[in-house]
């Protein structure tokens, strides 16, 4: 199915008309800063670089792809991101509280600084990503803390393996 070229007004004024159904949309080199949406679907849509800095999203679907987007400070409230894809994202500062995150992925994102509260996040694919304490993790992983998770074993003289 091919997604649906909209721009930013459009966007915003299907939204402010009470359109909350944003499936299979494509929004390009858009500012959504600081804006405020709830309740919308935007299962299947593709947003590239958007802005989506100090924006506050409540009761949404966002199962979508995020190709270099700005999160920083987000705020995102009671969301389904199961299987959401995010590339090359900067999500610092970003506060996640109460979202689906299973079979997510993240590629060459910062999450320096997220803070995730009662969220649902395993499994998670993390590709070359800066973790919340801002520590890189290069390469592939299910889990970022897994070096120090060996760690700890290996000083108890648990096996590792």
């Amino acid at each position: 199915m091919e997604r649906e070229r909209v721009t930013l007004e459009e966007f915003l004024r299907r939204y402010a008309a009470g359109e909350r159904d944003f499936q299979q949309i494509l929004l390009e080199y858009a500012d959504l800063s600081g804006v405020e949406l709830q309740g919308i679907n935007l299962d299947g849509a593709q947003f590239c670089y958007v802005n989506l800095s100090s924006i506050k999203l409540g009761d949404c679907n966002l199962k979508a792809q995020f190709i270099y987007c700005n999160f920083r400070d987000a705020l995102i409230e009671n969301c389904d991101l199961e299987c959401t894809r995010f590339f090359d994202c900067d999500l610092r500062g970003a506060t996640l509280r109460y979202v689906e995150l299973t079979s997510s992925a993240f590629t060459r994102v910062n999450l320096q600084g997220t803070k995730t509260y009662g969220s649902g996040k395993d499994p998670c694919e993390f590709w070359d990503v800066i973790r919340e304490d801002g520590v890189f993790v290069p390469g592939f992983t299910f889990d970022l803390y897994i070096a120090e998770r060996i760690a700890e074993r290996k000083t108890k003289g648990d096996d590792v393996f």
